[in-house]
């Protein structure tokens, strides 16, 4: 029979030796890294200490480069291609359009806001932002003034009106407000086109200014004597009547100030759920022109310091709630509350990562070490742990020195990387625990480097492809993946790096110390006579893959039931992909516990149906000539099913002037005259808040003269309110086509800060399956080349692609959508799920015996590393659920669902398909060089019996050779395949120590 099974093994060698480009290209590169490694393990075992220093050294001297760091903020930076109609918009508006305002909106709730006690609230706020105060401003200093209109041309103020009128009277004083508002209505003047130009002009000039604030208030001049005797019917009969400013005289709808409002029969509104009040603060050109400036990085606006400091005080005074009725509710919104909140949301996460370090210790110490005192292995895990810290230093060192600004999102890397810095480490160790008895009789230094050896060619293939799709991913046109991609790549180079190196000298150092017989944590306090104890030889995990898992997976009805599961799983994910919808956010950055994202939740339930508000601007050009473009630009524009509103200054010149019996356009108006009916247009009721925030001049506007030349001017509009991500890129672009159209001769652009978000939508679909499939394109060739076999790389290529599917689905399933984390996440998904299945794929290349024996051993030998870096991972990142952080809150979704439906498909549905259609195992280059030797064979044949055993069906077995095509045998025989134990070939040695262990 010796024979017979050296014959068999010879007929088995022919077959196996290498017949095609790929089989010779995969027996150079595998034997070449594992020689490498081997090599490599070798050397880091006889010189531990210098390659701790060295690694200590290469770390401090990247990390000098974090002298470079930046941190950018700015969502306009991070969440839009560089490239866009937005950018260039904003920059053309930064350079030619500087914003001069700032707004702070309040909304109040109560069960009716059209309520005396609501409106006194308002009044104390309102008082309370009057007297915000730092050391270099005040409310009246930063805010910014319109003239003061109404009940100007009696040459009083309000409440003296109201006096002369109630002279000799006994009335209520609300009455005399009514008599007051109707004697000014009543007259219906506008005095601009009843005094002459010189009269109106001198008495514009002895106006006051007011402070810009707007509210329901306004109805009663925030006369609080006069608010405080208003009776129900007396709020309700202003609310509906009045149409005019009491503080400014400007008409004013003052109903869309109200949410959730109730009418009556006539239409009337007799209650509210809401109602909203707007402060409007002013930019210091100047100081910024000087550099006294902040950046605010939510609005992307510069602002000059006094300013930026007087509006945190500002959101002191009014989130006050020590005067605050219970039973009223406020949510505000300051114009640098975002930047504010954004710049502290995930800096205060990262205390998850503490937590997450510490927890994985407890979990790596637990799973490396024994529970005695030699075998414990607390400072290698610490080091372990080490090896992410030094990545991440390198990582950011790196980048910083090639000016890679550093993102929010880049806050979640060193999860990721202590995601795969672990999974290498348990792949390191888990080879050491898989040495055959052979390597066991070898020196520590060859031993290592035998360990090495066989986890480095496993780790490389994961590393790599991880490496592959960040690379990929580091060309998109989102500033944010970019960086973060770039941040990652490096990263995982340095971890994959410090793994091979730094942990491998300290293991070594560790091992000479266990056997040496020394304490685990005291290592000079050597233990003698020590033994260990029975229950900390046993390895729980271990038993459970080689004698339980192993054995229950691969029986047919398992087979079956896997497949059919996994099938399931596929259509029905399918289906929850198919409804993952696509939309991008800015508000979703924000924490949930914030006042100011409380505030917009608000603001979308009360007044869901203002659309988002938008500027068309207009560069330098002959507006005498292109004002009938204008004209069919305003037409078009109202004409629009996208377009709700259009607040335009020409509309409102044209009928200011054909009142007056001009025609509007002329053609034989000339340009001085046209700039002379401008500016007296812009000094009228009805033209006055245009000059204020809808023309940039060169000079400056006085009454009495014409009007400077016009640099730039604005057009406001606003959408209808648009459903879903397709309907408001479809209003978009239909916009930008109206105007396009035109063909002005100067600059014309539509411009809203909602087209950020509506811009990304428009790419980011487009970019996440690019960079996904460029991804997965890249992770196949190089899995190919590392596992260097076709059907095992396309197996672990499916997995992946069944993963992402499934993830998808969850996506759906948990409320998230396409966005620019999302994205980022899946990216980085694709190089974490890969992990699981390529580490099965190439552990099962390795392998000799029938498709059976070989996933059976596969499972084995890698699935305790498998389930430990997967399931270490988790508890990585499982704290960020807590977290009030979109970015960290989509990452642990994301990463969950990875983590969960990537362990499935590599340790349940791989396995399974690699035992039913996997194929032949690597060829080996030393088979006819090598003796012929028994110990396979009697390894397979021990396997073989205690299997049996177990089943109790134990009977004598004829050990018989049979080979067949591709080096495997027909899984539904008995017979064991005999191939010959290649003391070189690490897949032999792998099993021959997994057998031995079982």
């Amino acid at each position: 029979m010796e024979g017979n099974q050296i014959n068999s093994s010879n007929k088995m060698k022919v077959k196996m030796k290498p017949k095609n480009v790929l089989s010779q290209v995969s027996l150079s590169i595998i034997n070449g890294l594992e020689y490498a490694f081997y090599t490599y393990g070798v050397v880091i075992a006889k010189h531990p200490a210098i390659f701790i220093v060295l690694c200590v050294v290469l770390t401090g001297c990247f990390s000098l480069g974090l002298i470079n760091f930046t941190v950018e903020e700015r969502p306009f930076k991070l969440w839009i291609p560089q490239n866009s109609d937005f950018i260039k918009v904003m920059d053309w508006q930064k350079k030619n359009y500087p914003a001069e305002f700032r707004l702070h909106t309040a909304i109040y709730e109560a069960e009716n806001v059209l309520d005396r006690s609501v409106l006194l609230e308002m009044l104390r706020v309102h008082e309370a932002v009057a007297s915000a105060t730092t050391a270099d401003a005040t409310w009246d200093s930063v805010c910014a003034k319109m003239p003061t209109i109404a009940d100007s041309f009696f040459g009083r103020r309000k409440r003296s009106i109201s006096q002369d009128i109630a002279s000799g009277m006994d009335a209520h004083p609300h009455t005399l407000f009514r008599v007051k508002r109707e004697n000014n209505e009543g007259s219906g003047f506008d005095w601009s086109t009843i005094l002459d130009r010189e009269s109106y002009c001198g008495f514009l000039e002895s106006m006051t200014l007011e402070c810009m604030e707007h509210s329901i208030l306004e109805i009663w001049g925030y006369d609080r004597d006069l608010i405080s005797d208003l009776t129900p019917e007396d709020i309700i009969e202003d609310v509906n009547s009045v149409d005019k400013s009491a503080v400014f005289g400007f008409p004013t709808n003052f109903t869309e100030f109200l949410g959730k409002v109730e009418l009556d029969a006539e239409g009337r509104v007799i209650k509210a759920g809401a109602s909203r009040q707007i402060w409007v603060t002013n930019i210091n050109l100047t100081a910024i022109g000087v550099g006294e400036f902040v950046d605010d990085t939510g609005t992307g606006m510069e602002v000059d310091t006094v300013s930026y400091n007087w509006e945190k005080e500002l959101i002191n005074n009014v989130l006050d709630e020590t005067k605050r009725p219970d039973n009223i509710y406020l949510y505000l919104m300051a114009a640098s509350s975002f930047g504010m909140i954004s710049e502290d949301t995930i800096l205060g996460d990262v205390k998850f990562l503490a937590i997450g370090f510490g927890v994985v210790f407890i979990y790596i110490q637990i799973m490396l070490g024994k529970f005695n005192l030699v075998e414990q292995r607390p400072l290698l895990s610490l080091m372990g742990l080490s090896c992410v810290g030094m990545s991440i230093f390198v990582s950011y060192g790196i980048c910083s020195i090639f000016n890679v600004p550093f993102g929010p999102v880049n806050n979640v890397l060193p999860f990721l990387l202590l995601g795969l810095g672990i999974d290498d480490m348990f792949v390191i160790m888990q080879a050491w625990n898989n040495l055959s008895q052979k390597e066991r009789k070898q020196e520590l230094t060859h031993r290592i480097g035998y360990a090495l050896k066989h986890a480095g060619v496993s780790i490389t293939v994961t590393s790599l492809t991880d490496f592959a799709a960040f690379a990929i991913g580091s060309g998109t046109v989102l500033p944010a993946l970019r960086s973060f991609c770039l941040y990652a790549a490096v990263g995982i180079a340095a971890v994959y790096f410090f793994q091979a190196t730094f942990f491998v000298a300290w293991f070594a150092l560790d091992q000479r110390r266990l056997e040496d017989n020394r304490h685990g944590i005291i290592w000079c306090w050597k233990l003698k006579n020590w033994t260990p104890n029975q229950c900390s030889q046993k390895d729980i995990c271990q038993t459970f893959f080689s004698e339980v898992y192993g054995k229950f997976l691969f029986r047919l009805p398992s087979k079956i039931a896997v497949l059919i599961v996994t099938m399931a799983l596929l259509a029905v994910s399918g289906w929850g992909l198919s409804n993952l919808q696509q939309e991008f956010n800015p508000i979703w950055f924000l924490p949930q516990s914030s006042y100011l994202f409380k505030f917009f939740m608000k603001q979308e339930y009360y007044y869901p149906t203002s659309g988002e508000m938008g500027i068309v601007y207009f560069g330098r050009m002959d507006y005498l000539e292109e004002l009938p473009k204008i004209e069919e630009l305003m037409t078009r524009m109202k004409e629009s099913e996208y377009i709700s509103e259009v607040d335009s200054w020409f509309l409102k010149y044209k009928k200011y002037w054909e009142k007056q019996g001009y025609l509007v356009p002329s053609p034989e108006e000339t340009e001085e005259e046209f700039l002379d009916h401008l500016g007296m247009f812009l000094h009228s009721p009805s033209g006055s808040k245009f000059r204020v925030r809808n023309f940039h001049f060169d000079g400056i506007i006085n009454c009495t003269d014409p009007a400077p030349q016009i640099l730039a001017s604005s057009i406001e509009y606003k959408h209808r309110r648009l459903s879903g991500s397709h309907e408001q890129i479809t209003a978009m672009d239909d916009l930008k086509n109206i105007v396009k159209s035109m063909n002005f001769s100067g600059y014309v652009q539509p411009f809203s800060r909602i087209y950020s978000g509506w811009e990304t939508d428009k790419i980011i679909e487009k970019e996440l399956y690019q960079n996904m499939g460029l991804a997965m394109l890249v992770v196949f060739v190089v899995t190919l080349i590392l596992i260097a076999n076709l059907t095992t790389s396309l197996m672990v290529l499916l997995c992946v692609i069944m993963t992402l599917v499934d993830v998808g689905a969850l996506m759906h399933w948990w409320g998230l959508t396409i966005d620019t984390v999302s994205c980022i996440d899946i990216v980085l998904a694709i190089g974490l799920c890969v992990d699981y299945a390529a580490h099965i794929g190439h552990t099962f290349m390795t392998k000799r015996g029938t498709r059976d024996e070989r996933a059976r051993l596969t499972v084995a030998t890698i699935g305790p590393a498998v389930l430990n870096g997967g399931f270490s991972t988790f508890l990585a990142f499982i704290f960020l659920a807590n977290s009030d952080s979109h970015v960290f809150v989509t990452f642990f979704k994301i990463f969950f669902a990875v983590v969960l439906y990537g362990l499935f498909h590599g340790l349940v549905f791989l396995p399974v398909l690699l035992s039913l259609l996997g194929p032949a195992p690597y060829p080996s280059a030393k088979d006819d060089k090598l003796p012929e030797t028994e110990e396979m064979s009697a390894e397979n044949q021990q396997l073989y019996q205690q299997e049996r055993m177990e089943d109790r069906e134990v009977e004598k077995l004829e050990i018989q050779s049979e080979p067949v095509e591709n080096g495997s045998l027909n899984d539904e025989s008995t017979n064991i395949s005999t191939a010959p134990a290649n003391a070189n070939n690490p897949g032999n040695k792998t099993a021959l120590m997994q057998v031995s262990s079982v």
